[in-house]
């Protein structure tokens, strides 16, 4: 993992981004994750309750 970050890092600084920057930037998107990632499992636990409440229970 190191070295596709290490790419991606050396991108950004070619390109003329900032260490603080590239840094900030990447917490955002870390956040963003954070974010997408609680949604989903928020999506799926309606629709497993959903599922339960039709009497389906199964896709």
């Amino acid at each position: 993992m190191e070295p596709g970050f290490q790419a991606i890092v050396d991108c950004m600084l070619e390109a003329g981004w900032t260490r603080g920057e590239i840094m900030r930037s990447l917490k955002r998107l870390i956040a963003a994750d954070n974010m997408t990632q609680k949604e989903n499992a928020k999506v799926e636990a309606q629709i497993a309750i959903a599922r339960a409440m039709m009497g389906l229970g199964r896709p």
